[in-house]
């Protein structure tokens, strides 16, 4: 029978890693992220007040003899307009 190995007990050896491993490649600046982050917010919120808007209209042409709101086109226009700026940021 062999006699065993003494040596540093397993607690203290550490594992060498690779120089290009994934524990140590570092990922770049996170702002980019942040804001690609907040401008999917934004078009999410411009795209719902676009929809609302339509929903708005459709409802009040819907309605027989109803009067449709006057601004209700600028609005709708703004909204889309404001949709078509958030999309615009993502591409950025």
């Amino acid at each position: 029978m062999r006699p065993r190995r003494r040596g540093a007990d397993s607690g203290s050896r550490q594992r060498t890693v690779p120089a290009r491993s994934r524990v140590t490649v570092r990922r770049g600046d996170t702002l980019p992220r942040v804001a690609t982050l907040a401008a999917l917010r934004e078009s999410r919120d411009a795209l719902g007040t676009l929809q609302a808007e339509l929903e708005a209209l459709l409802s009040a042409l819907r309605k027989p003899g109803a009067d449709v709101d006057p601004a209700a086109a600028d609005r709708l226009r703004s909204a889309a307009r404001a949709a078509g700026l958030a999309f615009a940021g993502l591409s950025r």
